[in-house]
């Protein structure tokens, strides 16, 4: 017959405690319960395991030496339940399981990805997966519930304007940055470089509007030539054969570095962008955490300061 684990429990607490009435009370049982769980003990094992001729005060009890190396047995199993209860403890307080993150090139590249290479060594039963996913189609996959969050962007002083299920959270502004051929002269002002022409692309309309402003405060029309929706290396490329200049994010400056470019400082403050994290109200925990984790270390990796400035001078790899 197998041993009843709890009985051997039982028998743990009764050699504790020394005495059948104490360890009734301990297991809010009555003694004559503990003495029937103790009878069917010996039943299982078929040997004496209390010492029925020894009678001390207070009714104490000894065990055989068959019911010490039993009880001895208990204290083995009631340790590894212990140490069972603290890991599944541990699980129910640790991140773990799969989480899907989607977003644009340049933050799961500066965000996600070194978060989620972190975390595999701090975190190992956390799954993250990444996808690049078209800002309209990451929207919808998130509303749809194919991604946990997703890692998004608007126009410095824009409101978010989604759904009212999707909860934005803030991350780091990503300062714009004006650049322009190597070759133009350096000492020029804001009217005299907004005279020259410049590139714009259609997924950078917060950056040609930026243009447009500018231009009209200083009664001049802009000068733009439109590469649909180009990339940064396609931008950049452009502006270093002398083209003409454009404004890109910092980030994204400095994950294409390129030569015979330089980053201006005619336009004082030519805007930003904001990166944001977007998740569902009805977010699990894990989603929560996450979210805390990316903006943690957006906060400390990705401040401002530490992306290429307008004093850089060339542009030609990371800062």
């Amino acid at each position: 017959m197998p041993l009843d684990p709890r009985r051997l429990l039982l028998l743990r607490t009764v050699r504790r405690m020394g005495s059948v009435i104490a360890a009734a009370r301990a297991l809010h049982l009555t003694p004559s319960g503990v003495s029937q769980h103790l009878a069917k003990l010996e039943a299982e094992v078929g040997l004496s395991l209390v010492d029925r001729e020894y009678r001390g005060g207070g009714r104490a009890i000894r065990l055989t030496p068959a019911g010490q190396a039993l009880a001895e047995h208990a204290e083995r199993v009631a340790n590894a339940l212990t140490a069972a209860e603290r890991g599944m403890d541990e699980y129910r307080s640790t991140p773990q399981g799969p989480v899907r993150i989607g977003g644009f090139s340049v933050a799961l590249s500066e965000l996600a990805a070194p978060v989620a290479m972190r975390l595999a060594t701090t975190h190992p039963a956390l799954n993250p997966s990444i996808y690049e996913v078209p800002e309209p189609q990451v929207l919808r996959m998130l509303a749809d519930g194919d991604l946990d969050l997703v890692l998004s962007e608007r126009v410095e002083g824009r409101v978010f304007t989604g759904s009212p299920r999707i909860v934005e959270v803030e991350l780091v502004r990503d300062p714009f940055r004006v650049v322009v051929p190597d070759s133009w002269p350096a000492d020029v002002d804001e009217a005299a470089l907004l005279r020259r022409p410049w590139i714009t692309t259609s997924y950078g309309a917060a950056t040609r509007r930026t243009l447009e402003e500018m231009c009209r405060e200083h009664g001049l029309e802009l000068d733009a030539h439109d590469i649909g929706t180009g990339s940064a290396p396609t931008l950049l490329a452009l502006v270093a054969n002398g083209l003409g200049a454009t404004i890109i994010p910092a980030l994204t400056l400095r994950q294409n570095p390129s030569s015979n470019v330089r980053i201006s400082n005619a336009i004082a403050d030519p805007g930003s962008r904001v990166l944001t994290v977007l998740c569902r109200d009805d977010a699990p925990p894990l989603v929560t955490w996450l979210v805390a984790e990316l903006k943690r270390f957006a906060s400390s990796e990705l401040q401002p300061a530490a992306l290429p400035r307008p004093d850089a001078g060339q542009v030609s790899g990371r800062s």
